[in-house]
């Protein structure tokens, strides 16, 4: 028979090792932040990255990443080996916000929209690749390590991480351009004039690397995209962005812009051309740039479609623009003199 003194101990014994158990009931449940995308005020440069992309933390802690960016981005964690879907498929289907994953099963939030969030809880060990289902090039890598373990950062190192790279991004040019304004630096990529010919850059964009994954930065803009050209001259527009694709848009705004209209035929040199024949007359080159990087093992990718080329037929002011960026500013227009 337990004494009063007995069931004292037993009982004061249970308390302390429910104690000594918080501090890890505690830490199981600790919560990471991170950020996807990043943009200049006005929207104009678009950080595609994952901030940081590459994060260590323990077996049922989660991320909760949250969007920073106009433009759509995911979170989309694969099964190794499993081929890559679109945005607009999932992998397959969308999770809700507080998904568990385990390396067995995919997961994905659905496209993200500046200043929402989505949170993933990771609870086995494992080094596990993310990838934005929108912009394929934007990866990273989230390492699990047991409880045991020491993780090498803590959160205000992710923190003070994001914000350089974001900065970096953001700010970053070549070497030739360090000391001109961003202003110059467009006008160095803008439209070139050739008699009977306009040639503009539909957007620009450089890579980036971590140990984990790319970054880039795109700017999505027209870059000098007001043109003046006479009856008859035809405007030539060129992606120059080695990831983002974009389209150049008159008239109607497709509701697939994947695919061109209808009245798009291609030139020998693989060049999109349409003709308008009206101010309000509608062409769509579709979605058009670079061809996705060839790797081993995989079938080689055929050449890319880079540049779309119109001919306007009578005088007036013709409004395009492009229609997976437009809500980020990413419009021009051609004013066709007689």
């Amino acid at each position: 028979m337990q004494t009063k003194h007995s069931r004292f101990f037993v009982a004061a014994l249970s308390v302390m090792l429910l104690l000594l158990a918080l501090p890890r009931t505690i830490e199981a449940q600790v919560v990471w932040n991170a950020t996807v995308g990043a943009q200049s005020k006005d929207m104009g440069r678009q950080v595609i990255a994952f901030l940081p992309n590459e994060l260590w933390i323990h077996e049922g802690d989660s991320i909760d990443w949250t969007s920073a960016s106009g433009d759509i981005h995911t979170v989309s964690f694969f099964v190794t080996g499993q081929p890559f879907a679109d945005f607009t498929v999932g992998c397959p289907g969308f999770s809700p916000s507080g998904v568990s994953f385990n390396g067995v099963n995919c997961v994905s939030a659905p496209p993200l929209v500046a200043g929402q969030s989505f949170s993933i809880k990771f609870p086995v060990v494992g080094n596990f690749r993310m990838i934005c289902l929108v912009h394929t090039h934007m990866t990273g890598v989230v390492h699990v390590l047991p409880r045991s373990a020491t993780l090498p950062h803590d959160q205000e190192f992710y923190d003070k991480q994001a914000a350089d790279q974001q900065r970096s991004l953001l700010m970053d040019a070549d070497k030739s351009r360090e000391n001109r304004s961003h202003a110059d630096m467009d006008k160095m990529l803008a439209m070139h004039v050739i008699p009977g010919n306009a040639r503009v850059a539909a957007g620009v964009g450089e890579m980036a690397a971590t140990g984990a994954g790319f970054q880039s930065l795109s700017v999505v803009r027209f870059l000098d995209g007001d043109v003046r050209i006479r009856v008859g001259d035809t405007v030539e527009w060129t992606n120059l962005d080695p990831a983002m694709p974009h389209t150049v848009t008159f008239g109607t705004d497709p509701a697939n812009p994947g695919p061109p209209s209808g009245n798009v035929s291609f030139d020998a040199d693989g060049a999109g051309h349409a003709t308008l024949n009206f101010v309000g007359d509608s062409a769509h080159s579709g979605i058009f740039g670079a061809a996705p990087q060839d790797q081993v093992g995989v079938p080689q990718s055929p050449p890319a479609y880079t540049v779309f080329r119109v001919t306007f037929l009578q005088p007036g002011t013709y409004d395009y623009i492009c229609a997976l960026h437009d809500n980020l500013g990413m419009v021009g227009k051609v004013t066709v003199l007689p």
